[in-house]
C-alpha cells in the first residue's frame, strides 16, 4: 500500500515536470498552428474576393448582352409555389426583378428554383440576383461568391462536391485558382452555385428515371453545409420541373417561384423604350392595348420573344438608314407560333446588320448556313444522355466526319515527321553501321506515339499558359529561376542520353548489348521529356478567358515543348558527337552537328505535335470542313458573340436561345 502511495506520488511529480518542460515547445506549437490558421484564413478571403470580381465584370457584361441596348429591362414578377412538402421558411407570395436579392435573403435556407417558360427570364432573373448578393452593400468578406454554372456539362456519375470543385478550377485558373484551392473553397462553403438549365440535361423522350436531372436533384438534396441544406440557386422551365415534382423529385428546402408572362402594358412599355421611332411601333401598341389576351399579345409575352421583335424590326438599309420593314405586318400573323417563326427568321439578318462594331463582317446568307451547320451538329449528337448545347471548339471536328477527319489527321501527320525523319537520315554517312542506324531510331517511338494519337478519336483538351502571372515582378523572378534551372537539368540529362546513343554507334553491335544500350537510352530520354515539361511548368495551369484562348495557348504550349525538347535534345547529342566522340574517335566535328541539329528538329517536331493535340485535329477539322464552316471560324463565333447571336458560357459558345438553335437546326434555307 505504501508502495503504491509512493508509486503513485512519483508519478504525479514526473508528470508535472513533464508538463512544465513541455509547456513552451506546445505554446510555439499551438502559436504556430493558430498563425497557419489565420494565414489560410486569410489566403481563402483573399482567392473569394478575386472570384468575386472576376464573376461581377463578367455577368455584368453578360446581363448587358441580354438586355440589348438602352439597357431596359422589364421589371418581370413571379409567384411563390408551394410544393406538398419540403418548403424554406420565409417566401413572400409573390415579388419582383427588382426586389428579387431581398426576397432570397427572406428564404431560409437560402435554396430557390426559378421556373418559367422558354423565354421568360430565368436567367436575366439568376444574373440580377447573382449580381445584387455581389454590389449589396452589407455584402460580408465571408458571404458565399455567386458563380453561374451551366448543368448541361455535368457527368452526374461525378459527385456534385468534385464536380463543382472542378467548374471552379475551370473557371477561374486565371485568376491563380488552383484545384486545390477550388475545393478548398467549395469544402468551406464560401461558393454558391447559380446552376442553369436543369431542362437542358435530357431529351424529352428519356424516361423520367433514367434522366441526369434526376440524379442532379438527389445530389443537391444531399449537399449540406454546418447549417443544414447548404444555399443553391436553380433554374429550369416550368413544364420540365414539374414533370419531376410529378415523381417527388424536387430540390428539397427549397422555394420554389414561378415567372409569370408579360403583360401587355409591359410588353407596350419595353417596346416604346427600346425602339429608336415609337410610331413606329403605334399599331402594334394599340393591338397589345386593345386585346392584352389577342394573338399579338400571346406571342410577345416573353422578354427572349420581345427583343427578337424589336432587333428584327429596327433594322436599317446601311446606306440610307430607312427602315426597310413596318412593324404593322405582325398584325398580320395568324397564330403565336407563326409569330415565332416570322421573328426567328428575320433574326439573324437583323442581328448581322446591327453588329455594333462589324457589320459587314460576314453576310447574313453565309451567318445563317454556317451557324445551322453547327446547330445540325449539335442536334444531331445529341442522346439519351442529354442534348448537346456547348459550341467548344476543339470538340466540333466530327462535324467533317469523324472518319475523314482522324484518317486525315493520321495521314498529314505521318508525312510531316516522315520528311522529318528523312531529312535525319540523310545526316548519317553511307555505309553508315547498325549502331548508327540504332541512333537514328532514336526518335522513332515519339514518331509512333504522335501518329498513334493522331488516329486516336479521343482528342485532349488544349493545354494552357498562366501569362497573367508575367505581370507581378516577383512572379516573373520566379518563373525565370525554374526556367533557367529546368533548362540546366535537361541539358545535363539531354547529355547523358546523348553519350549513351553516340556509344551505341561506335561500341560493338552485338544484339543483347544494343537492346540494353537502347533501353536505357529510352529511359533518360523520358527523363528529358519530363524536364522538358518542367520549363513550361510555371506557365501552364490557366483557363481560357473566353473560348478561344484555349486553342490559342495550345499551340504556344505545343511550340514551346517542341522548341524545348528539340533544343535540349540535338543541342546534348550534337555537343556529344563534336566534343566527346569526335576527340576519341576522330569522328568529323560537322557529322556531329548536323546530326544533332536533325535530331532534335525530328524529335521536337514530334512531341510538339502530340502535346498540341487538340489544336492540331482543330486545324486538320477547318482543313475537312472547308466550304462548311468558316476557314476562321473562331473569329466568326467570337463575331456572332458581339451580334448577339451567341453567348459565352466558361469555354464554351452557345447559341443566345435553345428556341434559335432548334429553329436553325429545322431550317437550312432563310
Amino acid at each position: 500500500m505504501w508502495l503504491s502511495k509512493e508509486f503513485e506520488g512519483a508519478r504525479l511529480a514526473a508528470t508535472a515536470i513533464a508538463l512544465v518542460l513541455a509547456t513552451p515547445g506546445a505554446y510555439l506549437a499551438g502559436a504556430s498552428y493558430l498563425a497557419d490558421r489565420r494565414e489560410a484564413a486569410a489566403d481563402t478571403d483573399a482567392k473569394t474576393k478575386n472570384i468575386a470580381a472576376a464573376v461581377a465584370v463578367a455577368e455584368t457584361r453578360q446581363r448587358a448582352q441580354l438586355i440589348g441596348p438602352g439597357a431596359h429591362r422589364i421589371d418581370l414578377s413571379f409567384r411563390y409555389r408551394a410544393e406538398p412538402a419540403n418548403n424554406a421558411e420565409g417566401a413572400e407570395p409573390q415579388g419582383s426583378l427588382t426586389g428579387i436579392v431581398a426576397y432570397y435573403r427572406r428564404v431560409n435556407p437560402a435554396r430557390l428554383v426559378i421556373t418559367g417558360e422558354p423565354g421568360a427570364g430565368k436567367t436575366l432573373i439568376a444574373l440580377d440576383l447573382l449580381l445584387g448578393l455581389l454590389t449589396s452593400p452589407d455584402r460580408a468578406d465571408t458571404d458565399p461568391v455567386p458563380v453561374r454554372l451551366s448543368l448541361a456539362g455535368w457527368d452526374t456519375d461525378r459527385s456534385f462536391r468534385q464536380w463543382l470543385a472542378d467548374q471552379v478550377h475551370q473557371h477561374f485558373r486565371d485568376r491563380g485558382i488552383t484545384a486545390a484551392d477550388a475545393l478548398v473553397l467549395v469544402d468551406h462553403h464560401r461558393i454558391l452555385p447559380v446552376l442553369d438549365g436543369l431542362d437542358e440535361m435530357d431529351a424529352d423522350t428519356t424516361p423520367i428515371g433514367r434522366r441526369r436531372a434526376t440524379r442532379v436533384l438527389q445530389q443537391l438534396n444531399a449537399y449540406q453545409d454546418p447549417t443544414g441544406s447548404a444555399p443553391v440557386i436553380l433554374t429550369c422551365r416550368t413544364t420540365q420541373y414539374e414533370q419531376l415534382a410529378a415523381r417527388d423529385l424536387r430540390l428539397r428546402e427549397a422555394a420554389r417561384i414561378e415567372i409569370d408572362p408579360v403583360t401587355a402594358s409591359q410588353a407596350t412599355a419595353y417596346l416604346t423604350t427600346r425602339s429608336t421611332n415609337p410610331d413606329r411601333w403605334t399599331s402594334v401598341l394599340d393591338e397589345l392595348t386593345a386585346a392584352p389576351g389577342g394573338t399579338l399579345a400571346r406571342a410577345l409575352n416573353t422578354p427572349w420573344r420581345l427583343n427578337l421583335a424589336v432587333t428584327a424590326y429596327e433594322e436599317r438599309h446601311p446606306d440610307t438608314l430607312t427602315y426597310p420593314y413596318d412593324p404593322a405586318y405582325l398584325l398580320t400573323l395568324a397564330s403565336p407560333n407563326v409569330v415565332r417563326d416570322h421573328l426567328l427568321d428575320r433574326y439573324v439578318p437583323a442581328a448581322t446588320q446591327q453588329h455594333p462594331t462589324h457589320p459587314d463582317r460576314y453576310r447574313p446568307e453565309q451567318t445563317h448556313r454556317w451557324l445551322t451547320a453547327i446547330a445540325t451538329h449539335l442536334t444531331a449528337t445529341t442522346t439519351a444522355a442529354g442534348p448537346t448545347t456547348d459550341i467548344v471548339l476543339h470538340q466540333l471536328w466530327p462535324m467533317a466526319g469523324a472518319r475523314r477527319v482522324r484518317a486525315a489527321d493520321t495521314l498529314l501527320t505521318t508525312l510531316l515527321l516522315l520528311v522529318c525523319t528523312a531529312l535525319l537520315v540523310t545526316q548519317l554517312p553511307i555505309g553508315s553501321s547498325l549502331g548508327q542506324l540504332f541512333l537514328a531510331g532514336g526518335v522513332v517511338p515519339s514518331v509512333l506515339s504522335t501518329v498513334w494519337q493522331a488516329s486516336s478519336h479521343v482528342v485532349p483538351d488544349p493545354k494552357s499558359l498562366q501569362l497573367h502571372l508575367l505581370h507581378s515582378r516577383a512572379q516573373r523572378g520566379q518563373i525565370a529561376r525554374e526556367l533557367v534551372r529546368g533548362l540546366a537539368s535537361g541539358l545535363l540529362a539531354g547529355l547523358a542520353v546523348g553519350l549513351t546513343f553516340a556509344l551505341l554507334v561506335f561500341l560493338s553491335v552485338e544484339p543483347t548489348f544494343a537492346l540494353l544500350a537502347l533501353l536505357v537510352s529510352a529511359l533518360l530520354a523520358r527523363r528529358v521529356f519530363g524536364l522538358a515539361g518542367e520549363l513550361v511548368a510555371p506557365l501552364n495551369d490557366a483557363p481560357p478567358t473566353e473560348p478561344r484562348r484555349a486553342l490559342r495557348d495550345d499551340v504556344v504550349v505545343g511550340l514551346t515543348m517542341g522548341f524545348t525538347v528539340g533544343l535540349v535534345s540535338g543541342l546534348a547529342l550534337g555537343l556529344t558527337l563534336m566534343f566527346v566522340v569526335a576527340l576519341i574517335f576522330g569522328v568529323s566535328y560537322g557529322f556531329g552537328l548536323g546530326f544533332g541539329l536533325a535530331f532534335g528538329l525530328a524529335l521536337g517536331l514530334a512531341f510538339g505535335l502530340r502535346m498540341a493535340g487538340a489544336s492540331r485535329r482543330y486545324v486538320v477539322f477547318l482543313c475537312c470542313a472547308s466550304g462548311q464552316l468558316p476557314w476562321r471560324l473562331g473569329a466568326f463565333l467570337h463575331w456572332a458573340y458581339g451580334a448577339g447571336l451567341l453567348r459565352i458560357s466558361g469555354r464554351a459558345y452557345q447559341f443566345r436561345h435553345r428556341e434559335l438553335q432548334d429553329w436553325l437546326a429545322s431550317h437550312s434555307v432563310p
